[in-house]
Formats: C-alpha cells, sequence, structure tokens
C-alpha cells in the first residue's frame, strides 16, 4: 500500500521504519515460545499474514498497470476461484462430521454444532501453513551404523568408518525414578542427560547391558543411531503383588455387553493399546492421516474386529490437562488424594503394563504428581512394568539449554521432529513393535502354564501439538504401517485398539479465527 501511495519517499521509508520499530518493541514485550506466553508465535503467524499478503497487493498493482484490460481478467479470475471456493466448502462441510463407516447421526433435541462451521482449513493445499519452516523429511545420518541387541543383551556394533571409536550412551531406566526428579519444569530431561553413562565399544569385547537398560545410543563418528529392547524379558519380570483391598479392584463396575458379532471377544480379557495423538480433531485426523484413514477402514471385517467411532466423545477443557485427567483417571478433579491412572488399575488385575512417552514427560508427574508425595515413584509407588522416555529427551530433539518448546525445536516446533536421522515416532513404533513381539503368548509358553497375562500398552505422540497442523502429516506413513501390521498380524483376534486425542488444535489461525478451529478444538 505504501508502495502504491502518492507520499514522498521518504515519508513511506520513516512509516517502516515504524513498522519494523513497533514488531521489535513487541517482540521485545512477550517473545515467549511457551503456550502459556506465546508472543513470539503469533509474531510468526502475523508475518505469515503480512508478507504474503502484501506481495500479493504489489503483484496486483504490477499487473494493474502492465497489462491491459487487467480488471477484467482479475474479475474473471475471483468468479472462477469464487466458485472454485464455493464447491469445495459446500464438499467439506458435508463430510466434516463423517467418520471411518458413515456420518453422524442427529437425533431431535440434541445438541449440534454452535455457530457456522465453514471448515475454510481443508481447501488449503498440504503445507500451506508451514512451507516456510523447510523440508518434512529428516536429513539422514552421514554414516551407516548397524547395532543390535540379543536375547541376552550382548549389543553388536558395525560402523561404516572403518577403525572409528564408537562410543554407547547406556540411557537411565526412569521407570521408578522418584516424582521430584521426573519433573519437566525442573530439569527432567538434564537428569537424563546427567545419568547417560558413556562408555567405549570395543569390538573384540563382549559389551553385555544390564537388564533394566531399555535403550542405549551408539556413535560412531559424527553419525548416531537409538537402538532399544524391551528389558526385562517378560521370563524374568519381577512378580507384581498388588497392595491388599486396592482400590483398583473393586467390582463396583457397571457390566459390559459384549457384540454379538465377534464370537470370541469374551473368552478372556484382551490386550489394550491406545496412542494418544495430543491436539488432534476428528477431522485433523482425516485431513492431515489419509492413509491411515484409509487402513482404519479395512479393520473392520464383521465377525473378526469391529470398529467403533464414538462421535460424541468430547473435550472437557481447554488444554492437556483437564482432559487427559479425565481420559486417564476419570475425573477432573480428583475427590481424595492417591488417585490412580487406569494403567494402575489394568496392572492390578494381572496386566503388564507399559507406557511410551515421546514428549519427555512424565504423564502422572505432570499432570496427577501434586496428589503424591514427591519422593514416591510413579505415582505411589505403582510403577508401570515398562517405560520408554529417555531417547525423546536427548539434547539432539529436546533442547538442554534455554526453552524446549520453541517454534522450530523440541517437542511442539513446527518443523519436523528428528532424532538421528528418522522421525521421533519411528523410534517410539519400533519399542512398540518390539513391546508387542514380546509380550504376546508364544506356543511354548502357552503349553507350559496354560495361560498368558494380557498387556496394557499406552504411546502417546505429539505431532498434533503445534501451530501450523502440519507437522501431523509425517506420522500417516508409520501408523498406516503399524495398523496394517496389526491387521495382518491377527493381532486384533484378542487386542483392542484405541486411538484417541485429548482435544482439538487450540493454536494457530483456523483456531484463533474462525468458528470451524473452534469446534474441532472440541472434538477430538
Amino acid at each position: 500500500m505504501l508502495y502504491a501511495s502518492r507520499l514522498r519517499v521518504s515519508t513511506q521509508r520513516v512509516t517502516i521504519l515504524l513498522i519494523f520499530v513497533t514488531l521489535a518493541a513487541l517482540y521485545k514485550y512477550d517473545h515467549g515460545e511457551r503456550f502459556e506466553q506465546h508472543g513470539f508465535y503469533n509474531l510468526l503467524v502475523f508475518l505469515a499474514i503480512y508478507i504474503p499478503l502484501n506481495l500479493v497487493l504489489g503483484a496486483l498493482y504490477v499487473l494493474w498497470h502492465k497489462i491491459d484490460r487487467f480488471p477484467a481478467y482479475f474479475a474473471v479470475a475471483v468468479l472462477v476461484g469464487s466458485i472454485y471456493v464455493s464447491v469445495s466448502l459446500m464438499h467439506y462441510r458435508k463430510v466434516f462430521d463423517q467418520g471411518l463407516r458413515g456420518s453422524f447421526d442427529y437425533s431431535l433435541g440434541e445438541c449440534t454444532w454452535s455457530g457456522r462451521n465453514i471448515p475454510f482449513v481443508d481447501i488449503l493445499p498440504a503445507g500451506t501453513q508451514n512451507f516456510w519452516a523447510g523440508s518434512m523429511d529428516c536429513k539422514s545420518e552421514l554414516q551407516r551404523i548397524d547395532a543390535n541387541i540379543d536375547e541376552d543383551g550382548v549389543l553388536t556394533v558395525r560402523c561404516g568408518i572403518p577403525g572409528s571409536n564408537m562410543l554407547i550412551d547406556i540411557l537411565p531406566e526412569t521407570r521408578e525414578w522418584p516424582l521430584y526428579d521426573k519433573d519437566v519444569w525442573n530439569g527432567y530431561n538434564s537428569l537424563i542427560i546427567n545419568r547417560t553413562q558413556r562408555l567405549t565399544y570395543y569390538k573384540d569385547l563382549s559389551f553385555v547391558l544390564n537388564d533394566t537398560t531399555q535403550a542405549v545410543v551408539v556413535r560412531c563418528g559424527s553419525s548416531s543411531t537409538l537402538v532399544s529392547r524391551v528389558a526385562p524379558p517378560i521370563s524374568k519380570l519381577p512378580v507384581y503383588t498388588p497392595p491388599p483391598n486396592p482400590d483398583t479392584r473393586t467390582r463396583n463396575t457397571t457390566s459390559i455387553s459384549v457384540s454379538p458379532e465377534i464370537p470370541h471377544s469374551n473368552r478372556k480379557p484382551p490386550n489394550v493399546i491406545y496412542l494418544m495423538l495430543d491436539a488432534v480433531s476428528r477431522r485433523q485426523f482425516h485431513r492431515q492421516l489419509p492413509r491411515s484413514t484409509h487402513i482404519l477402514r479395512t479393520l473392520h471385517q464383521p465377525g473378526v474386529s469391529q470398529i467403533t467411532e464414538l462421535f460424541r466423545y468430547h473435550s472437557v477443557g481447554f488444554s492437556t490437562d483437564n482432559n487427559t485427567k479425565a481420559m486417564f483417571l476419570g475425573e477432573i478433579y480428583p475427590k481424595k488424594r492417591n488417585s490412580l491412572p487406569i494403567w494402575a488399575y489394568f496392572r492390578d488385575r494381572g496386566y503388564i503394563t507399559a507406557r511410551v512417552e515421546s514428549g519427555c514427560e512424565d504423564w502422572a508427574k505432570e499432570y496427577n504428581g501434586h496428589n503424591y508425595p514427591q519422593q514416591d515413584f510413579a505415582v505411589s509407588n505403582r510403577s508401570l512394568d515398562y517405560e520408554l522416555t529417555a531417547p525423546f529427551c536427548l539434547p539432539e530433539f529436546y533442547p538442554s539449554v534455554g526453552n524446549p518448546f520453541g517454534n522450530f525445536k523440541g517437542p511442539y516446533s513446527m518443523i519436523a521432529r528428528c532424532l538421528f536421522g528418522r522421525y521421533l515416532h519411528e523410534w517410539a513404533f519400533d519399542y512398540l513393535y518390539k513391546l508387542r513381539r514380546e509380550l504376546r503368548p508364544q506356543p511354548a509358553m502357552s503349553q507350559s502354564t496354560g495361560k498368558h497375562r494380557p498387556y496394557m500398552v499406552t504411546v502417546a505422540f505429539m505431532e498434533g501439538h503445534e501451530g501450523t497442523g502440519e507437522v501431523l502429516r509425517t506420522l500417516d506413513d508409520a501408523l498406516a504401517e503399524f495398523l496394517k501390521d496389526i491387521r495382518d498380524s491377527g493381532e486384533l483376534d484378542d487386542t483392542v485398539l484405541i486411538i484417541g486425542g485429548d482435544h482439538g488444535l487450540h493454536m494457530g489461525l483456523n483456531f484463533a479465527y474462525t468458528q470451524n478451529g473452534r469446534i474441532e478444538h472440541q472434538n477430538p
């Protein structure tokens, strides 16, 4: 607009200088990157609108003066574009409340969406909101490293650089750390780094890990890789005896009817796998994870496996705090101290329990730890059987200096979340695969014991928790492969798979400026 105005050049320069001074003052006033203080993110959003808009206005101004009959061409382009946008919005409004097997059926008198739901975000091409943030691919490590841990705990490493010095970082086991050690705001990641043991690997000597080591980092030259395992193996897992008469074993629960479509579903307690996609709405899942959506539809096989969609499942708070309390505790405001998360209920009933936290935090500490003495570990000393958190706190992903929750670093970044040449979630799926392979009953075990212990595994993915809504796309291939594997392996014969979110996206332009964004936030 300044370019098109008839102001003197000196006046234009002063105006531009004032704009930059104002932006600098706003940045100085609030340049926080945390969710509670997000001035730097707001500045990025402003620039993401301001710069392209001015470029478009400048281009239109030039074309207006350079091309004859430009107004007529422009009017035709606006008309065609308006028709395309209108038709697209009509389509996306129609499919907005559709699920995997149909759409939500409204009944007379039931609540409906509040306000005009116009899904403008659906018409944006993939990558539109963070194209300026760089590639969404992970840069491969320079050297290939082959590393493996066998069933006896022996680590074998082959490095692509002959004669190179190889180092092994043995990551600490965090499962039984006291709650005060797991405080994200008080250096949880720093403790993991400080308690990591670095040793030199010699090819001629046997490198044996102890029974509790879940993961190690192998470093060769400037390249590194992560190797995880399930430790101890199920055959050496210590016997867990629940406290006498715990609340988790009361039988005042409502009985649940079993679907007649699945005749085998009531034979024994099923295994449970819960994938929690933070800050992902139902529509966002369909929009950004098309391959996973397609595979999910194939999981519905009457007589074998059945898909159930909870269309009225909705958020009960703004952010992770209230929603995950409702999800894992069954109540937002616990009425008594020492309230236990759902995996404690499963463990007290004989389940093997495991949890993977890909955001470098301990849920029990962050959202329920105030109900317990801080010297306790894993909530009232009722720890999980397996836990994997340490790899996701490494400084190669989670900054060890300064604020870790930046726009271009850490677990809330708007760029690809990478660790050692792979997406962060790929390492989580690797460990989940090893858990499934270790915990599923083997023929020899079934013959010797006559039964097996079911398992309950929860995995938290943070790819949806960022302002642009684009990073979630990187999860699609890995999630689709997991779904194909669990379908083709026959695991759904005895496994309940739950995919859910705590709330929809509560950052970004769609949530800030449209009713559609606020509706999606309420419908995870």
